[in-house]
């Protein structure tokens, strides 16, 4: 979805661009504005992104590690819980006391 908004934004760049110096000086600097808001925004979206990515990261390294994490106000170890990469969730092993339980790996501190 992104690619065609991306997609989207440079075609209307490019047909702006085409009439730029047709346009008033009041027009040009709206644009100029608008073009600059737009690659700010998508720098500060890249950037949450990243800090999340990171965040994520770093909780599983820990889990991997053997240390409890605290996910929703539970303590999360690898004995009672095991990693799921495709939904990126520690669900409950069976025969523990947090079986059936599911966490977010978004969730956890």
């Amino acid at each position: 979805m992104a690619y065609l908004l991306g997609i989207i934004v440079v075609l209307i760049l490019f047909s702006v661009l085409h009439f730029f110096t047709e346009i008033s000086l009041k027009q040009k600097i709206i644009t100029v504005v608008i073009f600059g808001l737009f690659i700010v925004g998508a720098y500060l979206y890249n950037q949450n992104t990243q800090n999340i990515r990171l965040h994520l990261e770093s909780v599983l390294l820990e889990y991997t590690h053997g240390e409890k994490i605290v996910c929703d106000g539970v303590n999360v170890s690898k004995e009672e819980f095991s990693y799921s990469s495709g939904t990126q969730t520690f669900m409950g092993i069976k025969d523990t006391q947090m079986y059936g339980r599911l966490l977010s790996l978004d969730k956890c501190q």
